[in-house]
């Protein structure tokens, strides 16, 4: 019983075999049988998908050193506000008025104990000129 059902399958499968053979099989996947000839035409797809895949690599690696860029500037960014909150802050203590009058203790320049007045200036005055 099992030689007849092996005989069938080997008498079914030798004209598949024999047409295969004719067209120079090169790779047989499940059901799917391809040919040099078919092959040859799958070429240009074939190289189409593959420079797809170069540009999206490329792109891929372009994208991650922006990003890698964008984080780096981001922290020069604080650093730098850092350093201008600090030396503002510097700046408004150094300016205030007991601490420029410390600071002029030593040149003889001495602070005003009386408001400011406007010298004003006649005619005459800039006609004796």
């Amino acid at each position: 019983m099992n030689r007849i059902k092996e005989d069938t399958r080997s008498k079914d499968a030798q004209p598949e075999q024999d047409a295969v053979k004719k067209r120079g099989k090169l790779i047989e996947l499940g059901d799917m049988q391809w040919g040099a000839a078919d092959i040859r035409r799958m070429f240009p797809f074939i190289f189409f998908m593959a420079g797809l895949a170069i540009i999206h690599i490329y792109n891929s690696n372009v994208a991650i050193k922006t990003m890698r860029e964008s984080d780096k500037l981001g922290k020069e960014i604080k650093e730098a506000r850092a350093e201008y909150i600090s030396v503002k802050s510097e700046l408004m203590y150094r300016s205030k008025q007991s601490q420029v009058s410390k600071r002029l203790e030593g040149t003889g320049l001495k602070e005003l104990k009386q408001p400011p007045y406007k010298i004003t200036e006649t005619r005459k005055e800039r006609d004796e000129r």
